[in-house]
């Protein structure tokens, strides 16, 4: 058999879209052929002997299908199904230009025999082609790497006589699509609520970053001190107060990495971890810390993380890190995604250390180890799931609040079951294949935990057995566990001679940070020379808008009010510009009384 030939065409293509040419590999296809239908000009595919379009007018086929759907200009417009490739140049008429487009189809060599057809698709920026199973990893990179704020919406085309050849593949794409899409929905949403805050905490983080009080390090500058050391971590589920005085067995084989919520537990048991990490940018994490001594123990803490909470309680040493995603797009180029505010720590610190994160303490404690070096990671308390109609372990600061709640009338099983009712609840497969109750925040940590599995090199058991299966991660009981740590010798705790572990932070040398008051003021005299000059309104428009250019914290913090520009782009420049200033007062009033408040010694 005859390999596949490179069209001359692809070579402009694949300098934009280089993916492609992976498609022009390997042996000419058997089973797949692109045939022409009675009607002059218009083809079909045939797979395995099977026509996936109509024989006679594909085309006035794809017009009928096509004839009630609907395109708005924002929309994320997909394809599933190829086999009438009328349907994707019809498509292609309606959308406007740079309007993103994917087309997908389970069967790979489509690509290659379908590529003259579809190469006039391909030449627009913002078209993709996604054949067979090994172009998905592609696929959802690409999905991940979108600005979800361009998008009003996600339109799914689906080609039937394409579908009922692989109807597990179609399922599979489409509903992977939609968590993605949900997901990015989801970071966006929050991005609305939180991300000025985020900005906010970040910047008095950096300014705060040489106060005496309590030494602060960065992840970047510790090194993979935890080779050759299992560790266990440390999560609230409600096994943990059971599993506790098995930690203490196997106390000093073990560094112990305890989540925020879970310290108050270890704590009760006489257990002091090695480090616990919180995340939290709101000042509601100060509770799960309220009334302890933590002043032996390290904080590892997003830079996001809650300024009063850093200032106030005397940890022995805080650790900052940056939440970072690591994607490629369709060019597979890298992408590297952070947390918005990121850049300006990173101006000012330098190199400060990523974490991915699922989203979760726990999730981002357990990256933090992987950076550390650690090849074994126990995970303790780790339910994901409401074993008992129980949200937390007892011991943790949210059942001393609902201690307070209990009468006669109100029991503790009661306040845990009204909880977990409001909540988007479901039933999952627990380690010991019974259904388990848990909820859809829950149910994307363990999405993230099972994914991640597929992508480290080291060891990971769950000491859990009542908790949510976390697929790619064994399950092991505390008997297990202690066999499996029997290969190891006491460590004697090699990191408490680091200065991160020491109440005095020791020769290092200090970054000089401008006072950034300044900045926002600058940014304020724009206002005042926009007044003076007595400007057109898209003028001046147009002039705060090139003054974002250089300032991108302040383009995240009226995030909301720049897509709602983006997406109203007929609106007068008047009521454009009013609404600009208003987002951007508020937002830096919000930035001074932050800084303010929470730099002042």
């Amino acid at each position: 058999m005859s390999l596949k030939k490179i069209p001359e065409s692809l070579k402009n293509l694949e300098i934009r879209k280089p993916y492609l040419r992976f498609y022009f590999q390997g042996e000419e296809p058997k089973d797949l052929q692109i045939q022409e239908a009675k009607a002059s000009k218009e083809f079909y595919f045939i797979f395995q002997d099977r026509p996936l379009a109509s024989v006679v007018s594909p085309k006035k086929q794809a017009e009928r299908f096509l004839v009630e759907k609907n395109f708005s200009e924002n929309d994320l417009v997909i394809l599933l199904g190829l086999g009438n490739p009328h349907l994707a140049l019809e498509i292609q008429k309606q959308l406007r230009a740079g309007q993103i487009f994917l087309l997908i189809d389970s069967i790979y060599d489509l690509a290659y025999v379908g590529f003259e057809i579809f190469q006039e698709i391909l030449q627009t920026a913002g078209r993709h082609l996604f054949c067979g199973e090994s172009s998905l990893e592609l696929l959802w990179n690409y999905l991940e790497s979108l600005p979800i704020e361009k998008l009003t919406g996600v339109k799914l085309i689906k080609n039937p006589s394409s579908l009922n050849l692989e109807k597990n593949f179609y399922l599979q794409v489409e509903e992977k699509i939609n968590q993605i899409i949900n997901s990015k929905m989801s970071d966006l949403l929050t991005k609305f609520e939180f991300e000025r805050v985020w900005i906010r905490n970040t910047i008095i983080n950096t300014l705060n970053f040489n106060l005496p009080q309590t030494p602060r390090y960065k992840l970047s500058e510790i090194g993979k001190i935890l080779e050759g050391i299992p560790s266990v971590l440390v999560s609230a589920g409600p096994s943990l107060r059971k599993q506790c005085e098995w930690l203490k067995t196997v106390r000093d084989k073990v560094f112990i990495f305890s989540c925020d919520t879970s310290l108050k537990v270890l704590l009760k048991f006489g257990i002091i971890p090695d480090a616990v990490m919180t995340l939290d940018a709101q000042t509601n994490s100060y509770f799960h810390f309220m009334g302890e001594d933590v002043s032996q123990i390290p904080l590892f803490a997003d830079m996001v993380t809650s300024p009063l909470l850093l200032r106030n309680l005397k940890f022995c040493s805080v650790v900052h890190s940056i939440t970072a995603k690591y994607l490629f797009n369709a060019a597979g180029e890298p992408i590297r995604e952070t947390t918005a505010g990121s850049e300006i720590a990173e101006t000012y610190l330098g190199e400060i250390g990523d974490v991915q994160s699922g989203g979760s303490v726990a999730t981002s404690a357990f990256d933090v180890l992987r950076v550390l070096g650690c090849k074994e990671i126990y995970l303790l308390g780790q339910d994901l799931a409401y074993v008992g109609w129980e949200i937390h372990s007892t011991g943790t600061h949210h059942n001393e609040k609902w201690l307070g709640l209990i009468n006669r009338k109100t029991s503790l099983e009661k306040i845990n079951i009204a909880i977990c009712r409001k909540r988007k609840i479901k039933w999952v497969e627990s380690n010991e294949s019974k259904p388990v109750l848990t909820d859809y925040v829950l149910g994307i940590y363990q999405r993230w935990f099972e994914e991640s599995s597929q992508k480290i090199d080291f060891f990971v058991y769950n000491i859990n057995i009542k908790g949510a299966k976390i697929q790619g991660i064994p399950s092991i009981t505390l008997e297990e566990a202690s066999n499996l740590l029997s290969k190891y010798k006491e460590h004697s705790y090699p990191w408490r001679n680091l200065s991160v572990w020491k109440t005095q932070k020791q020769n290092q040398k200090e970054t000089y940070i401008p006072n950034f008051l300044n900045e926002i003021l600058s940014f304020e005299k724009v206002f005042t020379s926009i007044a003076n000059l007595n400007l057109s309104d898209e003028q001046a428009f147009d002039i705060l808008q090139m003054e974002l250019q250089s300032r991108p914290y302040i383009q995240s913090m009226i995030r909301k009010t720049q897509i709602y520009l983006k997406r109203h782009a007929n609106l007068e420049f008047t009521k454009k510009k009013e609404l600009l200033v208003t987002a951007l007062k508020r937002e830096l009033r919000f930035l001074k009384r932050g800084i303010l408040a929470y730099t002042s010694n």
